[in-house]
């Protein structure tokens, strides 16, 4: 804390004082050019023992360095500086606060008796009858206490105490004898401890995590923090769920340079603590012994290009559904339970100008059915390229895969289509191109019957087609002056567009089906629309956050969009989702829109209407509300949420889909926050689940204690989970939580 370094300045004193003074006042320079100015009734320097004593009311001031006692005494030969009565230490990086204080100066060791010390810079607190200081900020403390959160007047949120206490602050601390005290009261009796005292990484046990479930039981997740150097760390935690498994969970991760970095993470568990499942819509079945990968990685590969990874593989069908997640964000719980399938990529890319070649290898694993049908990519290369003649833009994509599965047709398939497009001299007031492609596949197949129909492809197969399309649009708009709320100016647009596209008829019964490239139906299609915009030019300061700058003092926002687009096939019919209709050359309307009339509000629309059976199709329609206050900082002591809602409805003819979500988020106080979300299916009229939270956090973030009750189908599960996490104690910052937009 610098402490030291001040006093060592005081033995100065002896230049100019060789007898008793009193109630004198002494301004020096020092070597740094700081004044060093000295109030006391009496000062002395011995010149025999070589010290200087300053005795009654002293006040010692340096910069932003004020020390206060009844005497303060420095030997010049032993470099010893002495303070007793009524200390008080005051700098802009902490405060010590004792009854006598004993600094060697050379070493910054000492002791200090019946005293506090507090570090704003390094964020702790310490007390004890007897506190010897050692190199940097290692303490030995007798009868004392320790907290990293001392944010206020009065008891800290927590602390622990004991009969001595081992502290190094940055690293860790033992105790001996003590307790864990909440508000200065006991709570929790601890013989013995060792536990990290940083806000900073560092190895040791993380704050641990635990749960109540009518299908888990008890709940636990212990957690160990591995700082293995400043480039790499690591986490091991163990799993305890008392009705339902126990294993391990680890996650390495490493940043071996700007461009070498990734992730590795998986876990075992072993389901034999599972009871039986009855009483649930189905019986699970799943094995004793289950685990996941997962990998991140990427790194300079040849020349310019770079390598990566990205590997997600579990080892059932079931392992997402019906391990615990520990999420405390119900949008990721839910993301993570209804993943139908998981992807990894193991691949290579190069950019050039212009041109950007990629090789990449994808398996697939299919959680909804058999993985013997599922085709993977081992491997697939894809070419990119463009260059300009011109006024031509010409273009070429290609892609070589080799398709592979257990059952059914397999093989190698490439796919070549190069492309011009030229712009059309159509004037200022309109825009256009024309665009035609000619399209190239083949096929290799390794295995060539089709197991649904028994049906024999050819080995060897082609398909030649080509496409030619075009497109004209516009743009007209119109600004009028409003000066209402801020608002300057509103410009409104118009710009209707409208573009064709002829696909031949080719034969393709004999080719097989891996994805959509394989099956290009014929087009002789109309496409037309039109997009109106209002877009908001605010006065400096009166905007969204995320407002465009403009000219000096103002900025733009989007205020509202509303689109209307069909498409017309003159050539054929265009099927319907609902078999009971009649099918006409005419495709849904597609009628999309938004409403943002501040940051604060926003909603979203999307509706498909079948205008020749005069029905919708499907539907989603979103409504975002946010409380404007309190932006989210990471410089406050406030809890980082914002009052906010969000509610969606998802709809799908005839009822295939109905469903309404919703998420509330109330900032009750700065450092108390309630979370709401919920998913409902109204053709089902129940809850698909139910999340309800709270979050408290203390004034200065040293703490936060985050509490939810989780209630889910498929399987039927009510679940309590509780976090208490600690600032010091190996704990990092909570991720905001605001309502999701819909």
């Amino acid at each position: 804390m610098g402490v030291t370094r001040f006093l060592a300045a005081v033995w100065l004193l002896t230049v100019c004082v060789a007898s008793v003074v009193h109630a004198q006042k002494i301004q020096l320079p020092t070597s740094e050019d700081e004044e060093i100015h000295i109030d006391a009734e009496q000062i002395s320097y011995d010149q025999k023992a070589d010290t200087v004593v300053a005795e009654g009311n002293v006040v010692i001031t340096r910069g932003d360095t004020v020390l206060h006692a009844d005497q303060v005494r420095v030997n010049r030969t032993t470099n010893e500086a002495d303070a007793r009565g009524h200390v008080t230490l005051t700098q802009a990086d902490g405060t010590i606060v004792a009854d006598a204080l004993h600094l060697n100066l050379d070493e910054e060791t000492g002791l200090l008796e019946k005293a506090e010390v507090t570090s704003r810079r390094f964020q702790y607190s310490l007390w004890g009858d007897r506190i010897e200081k050692g190199l940097g900020q290692c303490y030995h403390i007798e009868n004392g206490r320790f907290t990293m959160c001392r944010c206020a007047e009065g008891a800290p949120s927590w602390s622990v105490s004991g009969r001595t206490l081992d502290i190094t602050v940055g690293g860790y601390g033992t105790l001996t004898g003590g307790t864990f005290n909440v508000l200065d009261v006991p709570v929790l009796y601890v013989p013995r401890a060792v536990f990290p005292a940083q806000r900073d990484r560092q190895s040791g046990f993380l704050t641990p995590r635990f749960g109540v479930s009518n299908l888990r039981g008890f709940q636990a997740l212990l957690p160990f923090y591995w700082a293995i150097d400043k480039s790499q760390d690591a986490t091991v935690a163990l799993d305890l769920e008392t009705s339902a498994r126990a294993g391990i969970i680890g996650e390495y991760r490493y940043a071996l340079s700007r461009e070498t970095s990734g992730l590795l993470s998986g876990s075992y568990l072993n389901e034999s603590f599972r009871g039986s499942a009855s009483g649930q819509p189905f019986e699970l079945t799943v094995p004793e012994n289950r685990w996941n990968l997962m990998a991140e990685h990427t790194q300079p590969f040849i020349g310019e290009s770079h390598a990566y990874a990205d590997v997600f593989v579990v080892g059932d069908n079931l392992f997402l559904r019906d391990i615990n997640t520990f999420a405390f964000d119900h949008s990721q719980d839910v993301a993570i339970r209804t993943m139908p399938f998981t992807i990894s990529h193991v691949g290579a890319l190069q950019l050039w100008d212009r041109v950007a070649l990629k090789g990449e290898a994808t398996y697939y694993q299919d959680l909804t059915g058999p993985s013997s049908h599922t085709l993977q990519r081992a491997p697939e290369i894809d070419l990119w390229g463009q260059k300009r003649f011109g006024l031509v833009i010409t273009d070429v994509t290609g892609s070589a895969v080799d398709f592979q599965r257990s059952r059914d047709t397999d093989g190698v398939r490439v796919d070549v289509e190069p492309a011009a497009t030229v712009p059309l001299p159509l004037g200022r007031y309109l825009f256009g191109a024309v665009r035609a492609s000619l399209r190239e596949t083949a096929y290799h197949l390794t295995e060539d019957n089709v197991s649904e129909t028994g049906q024999d492809l050819p080995r060897d197969a082609s398909r030649e087609t080509m496409s030619v399309g075009a497109e004209v649009g516009t743009e007209v708009d119109r600004i009028y002056s409003v000066h209402w709320l801020g608002l300057e100016k509103i410009k409104h647009t118009l710009e209707p567009q409208i573009s064709y596209l002829y696909v031949p008829s080719v034969g393709q019964d004999e080719l097989p089906l891996f994805d959509g490239v394989d099956r290009t139906n014929r087009r002789n299609l109309f496409t037309y629309g039109v997009v109106s915009r209002f877009i908001g030019k605010f006065a400096d300061g009166t905007g969204s956050q995320s407002a465009v700058p403009s000219s000096a003092g103002s900025s733009l926002r989007e205020l509202g969009r509303l689109s209307l687009t069909q498409s017309v096939d003159i050539g054929r019919d265009i099927d319907t989702l609902q078999p009971d209709r009649v099918p006409d050359h005419f495709s849904d309307l597609d009628i999309a829109g938004s409403i943002n009339p501040s940051r604060a509000l926003s909603m979203r629309f999307l509706t498909n209407y079948d205008t020749g059976n005069n029905s919708i199709t499907a539907t989603r329609v979103g409504l975002f509300i946010e409380d404007p206050r309190y932006p989210p900082s990471d410089n406050g002591p406030h809890l980082d949420t914002r009052t906010s809602a969000g509610v969606s409805y998802r709809f799908l003819t005839q009822s295939l889909l109905q469903e309404l979500d919703d998420n509330i988020v109330l900032r009750l106080t700065d450092t108390a926050g309630f979370l709401y979300a919920s998913r409902y299916d109204v053709v089902a009229n129940r809850f698909l689940d139910n999340f309800v939270g709270l979050r408290f956090t203390s004034a200065c973030n040293c703490w936060a204690l985050d509490l939810a009750v989780t209630n889910r189908t498929n399987p039927q599960e009510t679940e309590f989970r509780a976090q208490l996490t600690l600032a010091g104690f190996g704990s990092s910052k909570s991720q905001s939580r605001v309502a999701a937009a819909p």
